[in-house]
Order: C-alpha cells, then structure tokens, then sequence
C-alpha cells in the first residue's frame, strides 16, 4: 500500500507490518527537506503502528558535516522512540566510508539515546526482510 510518494516512497504491507522507504539524496535536497521525509516516516509508523522500518539507504548520497547529520539522525531517533516500532534494518551503501561514519554515528546515538528498537545495516534489502520478519528474541 503506496502511503506516500514523493522525495521518498514510503510503502506499506500491512500483511508484514513492515514499511519500506528510501532515503532522500541529502546532496539534491536540503536538511530541511530530509527532516520533512523523516517527519513523514515518522508520522506513518505512528499513524499505522508499524512495528518494522526497512530505510534503503543504498542509493542515498550524505554530503553535510557530521554534527548536522548527528542531529537530525537523534530527532529521528527520538521521534521514533516514542512510537511502538520494534526494529530497523537499514540497506547500506557500497561507499565504505560513509558506511564507517553511518556505524560511528548510529552506534553513538543508539549509547546517547539508549534506543529500545533493534537495529541493524545489511547488504541487501532482501537481507534486510529476512532479519525485519524473524522473531524477536525475548
């Protein structure tokens, strides 16, 4: 089910509860374009009470300093926490450099924020399913 499309696509299979979405290409769009992007995403998985979020980053480019990326990131988070999500996976880039910085970064909010949803970055978004539609360990 085709919830939005637009600067991102956010689409819904209620059958799976899961919402797979694409990330904003932060060099064609502004931050403030990106926070709108992740508002909707943020608003879908209030609105439906998604339990799981598929973020493809594989064709997303990041070009902003680390503490503008940092910051939205922690909204993010933030606005997430106070949903019923239950896990993230998130489909990585080739670019092993800004995997590096993505890990560095998440791996800091996840401390900061203390993050109850999993989280995890994988190759693929069949991968990235797989794990999404795997129990949760209690």
């Amino acid at each position: 089910m085709l919830l939005y499309n637009g600067i991102i696509t956010l689409d819904y299979n209620p059958a799976t509860d899961v919402l797979v979405t694409s990330m904003p290409d932060v060099r064609l769009f502004g931050l403030s374009e990106v926070g709108f992007c992740l508002d909707l995403i943020v608003e879908s998985v209030r609105n439906y009470d998604i339990k799981h979020l598929l973020l493809d980053s594989s064709q997303s480019v990041v070009e902003v300093e680390d503490q503008a990326y940092k910051a939205v990131t922690a909204k993010f988070g933030m606005d997430l926490m106070k949903t019923r999500l239950r896990k993230i996976a998130r489909v990585a880039t080739a670019d092993a450099k800004r995997e590096e910085k993505s890990a560095r970064i998440s791996a800091e909010l996840r401390q900061e924020l203390n993050l109850p949803m999993a989280f995890q970055s994988f190759p693929s978004q069949d991968e990235a399913m797989d794990w999404l539609l795997s129990p949760v360990p209690a």
